[in-house]
């Protein structure tokens, strides 16, 4: 059992797939392991993300797949070569999502919200335990991984100073965008068991405020012998 990062630059169509996920397992692993290693990319891709899933929050349309793909130029500061029209729609888009935040959320502009990417350091303590340590804003955040059975792991996430955050720091685990467990810190970590090997993000909030989130892939590595 590992975690792996992920590694090269793919284009907006590719970041839009990945977004709206078309793509394999094969090419997901490839893309988020790019992620893990390009500020620009993943930066980028939670601000795409952020106005897409903004709509679905909201109740609004649904958001063309040309749409996302040119949000994915934008954001990335890839060359668009989309018609006219297309960037029309994507500023439109744009418009009615910030409108909707500002609505809602006001005064805090619609930038303020998204979740911040983090990357890690990593430290294998053993062939079935990873342990990482992960920088949310002002919290240095210890996270183990460890391999519990066939396919199967534990996850544990210890804030830096836990005492002081208690009941203040919420812990958050998904995998994609389907939330599998959030907890109040209330000891000195969060426990997440019985979790299948596979993709997640990790998210910290304190008081409300969303301080990153980290995306990260469980999976065997050791090999057979």
């Amino acid at each position: 059992m590992g975690f792996e990062m992920k590694t090269t630059c793919p284009n907006e169509e590719r970041l839009a797939d990945y977004l709206e996920g078309r793509l394999s397992e094969k090419d997901r692993s490839q893309v988020e392991k790019h992620l893990s290693e390009c500020d620009i990319c993943l930066e980028g891709l939670v601000l795409t993300n952020s106005l897409v899933r903004g709509r679905d929050r909201l109740d609004m349309d649904p958001v063309p797949d040309e749409v996302t793909e040119a949000a994915v130029r934008l954001v990335t500061g890839q060359p668009a070569t989309t018609p006219r029209s297309l960037m029309e729609k994507l500023k439109g888009s744009i418009k009615n999502i910030s409108s909707a935040i500002s609505d809602d959320l006001q005064p805090s502009p619609w930038r303020r919200w998204q979740p911040s990417p983090v990357r890690a350091s990593k430290t294998v303590a053993s062939g079935d335990l990873v342990c990482l340590r992960v920088s949310f804003k002002e919290i240095e955040t210890g996270i183990e991984i460890e391999k519990t059975g066939s396919g199967m792991a534990r996850i544990r996430v210890i804030p830096h100073e836990a005492e002081k955050h208690r009941k203040a720091l919420r812990i958050t685990l998904k995998k994609a965008e389907r939330e599998i467990a959030s907890y109040l810190l209330d000891g000195d970590y969060v426990l997440f068991e019985d979790i299948p090997f596979g993709h997640y993000s990790i998210s910290l909030a304190k008081k409300g405020v969303q301080l990153g989130t980290y995306l990260f892939e469980v999976k065997e590595t050791r090999r057979a012998r």
